[in-house]
């Protein structure tokens, strides 16, 4: 029986972690207060506007997301088994999932990096299905890297603005 190598595991399982933190760290769309609380009472948080970002990790795009991480997961749950007929499995899919979010519609930010990132994504699984799990290891940690970065430049804050820029208020020396 072929094991799978440890190389495919640990990439496996970071980025299964990292983009189920980045999908529901965007899925907030921020909250701010309704109105000040008064003393000993706590203000209700009431949902701002979402972002672009966040309308994009919610909507289809995210369950494409969603579905490419948990085939990353059965591919690192069926190589921890030791499981070669499961790990190819779950290569076939991951290569389906990852060309099906290729085809969704591109993120606000990053385009490029993510679709590079799927695409190496769906060559792992390609490998993986194929039994060439060395192979599969190299383009998993790639393509789990660009994936991460596109996700995280998607979920970046905003940048702050100049200090002394517009909506600045001046403030006499000293205080």
């Amino acid at each position: 029986m072929r094991r799978t190598p440890v190389l495919v595991v640990a990439p496996l399982a970071a980025l299964a972690a990292a983009l189920i933190v980045v999908m529901l760290a965007g899925a907030g769309g921020g909250a701010r207060p309704a109105r000040p609380a008064a003393p000993g009472q706590a203000a209700a948080p009431v949902a701002g506007p979402p972002s672009r970002a966040a309308r994009w990790l919610d909507g289809r795009p995210g369950t494409l997301l969603a579905a490419v991480s948990a085939d990353l997961g059965r591919l690192s749950a069926a190589e921890r088994a030791g499981a070669p007929g499961g790990a190819r499995r779950a290569g076939s899919r991951l290569s389906a999932d990852a060309r099906a979010a290729l085809l969704g519609p591109p993120p606000p930010r990053g385009a490029g990096r993510y679709r590079a990132a799927l695409a190496e994504l769906a060559r792992a699984g390609r490998s993986a299905a194929a039994g060439r799990f060395r192979a599969a290891g190299a383009s998993l940690a790639a393509g789990e890297s660009g994936i991460t970065r596109a996700t995280a430049a998607v979920d970046a804050p905003a940048a702050a603005g100049p200090q002394g820029g517009a909506g600045a208020v001046a403030e006499p020396p000293g205080q």
